[in-house]
């Protein structure tokens, strides 16, 4: 059965199963697909984010405004469109939650949220064809106060990825946008970078304007602003890349502080080869992320590859950051390190790295004076494990007799204090290795379901 149709079939198992879309585990474990929230043991409150009807919803994007209040934007899965929640301060549960439905023609395939100065936010949707921008004017949780528009169509031959939407310091709107990455690399096209921009009227098309910045394709962007109005970016490159060959994906670090709309005005620098593995369960595409210290000083993230081996490294610099002024620190190589990672910065500058391990979602953190000397203590937090969600016992498929959660690509925010919000990605798949039907086809292992989950935390380590 292709997947389209058993995630078709799902939006009619879900029906069967109570609170589907509002459960809640606690950190020692939980009922996974019922229930109603809760606390569990008064760290941490765990629940999947809510969407009205039963709909399966992709990987989300966490930010919290200066009040604590929690912002969300996840897409639907396959069927197009997303939605935007919000929960103000001391959230418990799916219930506070107030949200907006975006409609899309075609599937979103990235949603990127950011809040300007007022706590304001700003989504931007990108899907294979089409990019679209959101903003409300006045109560964000009103549906009615929000505008959506479609602002640019490419024809499908770009695409936006990562973080890669941001606000400058007067709370306009840029992102980065790059040719589109052929699977595998097989009909690839001209790789370019571009830059977009818009000033002002920033929901109607023509206000945007879009300019090459690179011959290179910079995926999984992460764009930031400092204070002073200068681009900051990480992103992975391609290095080499030429008629016969992709090129070497590689983590790099680039700024603009004027004439951002032209290839000279931005300046950078390479960093470590980046790990990509698209034939692994959940698909590993670069990840890379950028935060800024309260005085502008970038810090990153990054899933690395060194002698074939995968990596998470993280780097400092703290002045001249466009040449060779990084620190770095591999801080972990284990080898079931999973699609996703992001970096935020806790009220003293110190590094939280959310990220997959073993389709678990972890924090990485250090509170070191520098985090990238070689003996600086790391430490480990759990966010959720997948075995803690009650595995689900409806098999879309013949012959499948075993589901598992599958947890990846996590978006983190902090609270004023340091309290992480960390949303995620939960996909059920089912498979079996026996054929207890044998007139039925064999089971194809594959997604049965998959929502977008968020974990309220009290502490970085619970």
């Amino acid at each position: 059965m292709p997947l389209l149709s058993r995630l078709g079939l799902c939006l009619v198992a879900l029906a069967a199963i109570a609170g589907c879309t509002t459960s809640s585990s606690s950190s020692k474990g939980g009922s996974g697909l019922s229930g109603t929230g809760g606390t569990g043991d008064g760290t941490s409150t765990k629940f999947f984010l809510p969407t009205g009807e039963p709909t399966n919803t992709s990987a989300p994007s966490i930010e919290v405004d200066a009040q604590g209040g929690i912002h969300a934007v996840y897409p639907r899965y396959v069927i197009g469109g997303a939605f935007y929640a919000y929960c103000p301060a001391g959230c418990t549960g799916p219930d506070q939650m107030k949200v907006v439905d975006f409609e899309t023609e075609g599937t979103v395939h990235n949603s990127m949220l950011a809040l300007d100065a007022e706590g304001r936010p700003h989504v931007l949707l990108s899907t294979a064809q089409k990019v679209y921008y959101a903003e409300a004017d006045g109560d964000f949780a009103d549906p009615s106060a929000w505008t959506q528009s479609m602002i640019l169509d490419h024809g499908g031959d770009r695409e936006v990825t990562g973080e890669a939407l941001a606000l400058d310091p007067e709370g306009r709107p840029r992102f980065i946008m790059h040719t589109y990455k052929a699977y595998l690399g097989v009909g690839q096209k001209a790789q370019q970078a571009f830059f977009v921009a818009c000033d002002s009227d920033c929901t109607s098309a023509d206000s945007w304007k879009v300019t090459k910045i690179a011959d290179q394709m910079w995926r999984g962007s992460s764009l930031k602003y400092d204070a002073n109005g200068v681009a900051k970016l990480a992103t992975v490159i391609t290095m080499g890349a030429n008629q016969n060959s992709s090129g070497t994906p590689t983590g790099a670090y680039v700024e603009c502080a004027s004439d951002c709309d032209t290839e000279e005005g931005w300046k950078g620098i390479g960093l470590v080869p980046a790990w990509e593995n698209e034939l692994e369960a959940v698909r590993v595409l670069p990840a890379i992320s950028l935060a800024l210290t309260k005085n502008g000083a970038p810090r990153i993230a990054m899933l690395g590859v060194d002698d074939f081996k995968r990596n998470m490294t993280y780097f400092e610099c703290d002045e001249d950051c466009s040449n060779d002024n990084w620190r770095g620190s591999r801080i972990s190589d284990h080898e079931k390190l999973g699609a996703g990672i992001d970096l935020a910065l806790d009220q003293n500058d110190k590094p939280r790295i959310a990220h997959t391990l073993d389709y678990n979602i972890a924090i990485g953190f250090c509170d070191e004076a520098d985090c990238t000397a070689p003996d600086a203590a790391w430490d480990l937090g759990k966010v959720e494990y997948g075995g803690e969600l009650k595995p689900d016992d409806f098999f879309l498929e013949w012959n499948c007799t075993i589901s598992a959660w599958f947890l990846h690509s996590p978006s983190i925010a902090l609270t004023a204090d340091g309290r992480p919000r960390v949303g995620y990605q939960a996909r059920d798949i089912s498979g079996g290795f026996s054929q207890p039907e044998k007139l039925k086809p064999r089971c194809v292992a594959g997604t049965d379901m998959t929502w977008s989950r968020l974990s309220i935390m009290s502490a970085v380590k619970q």
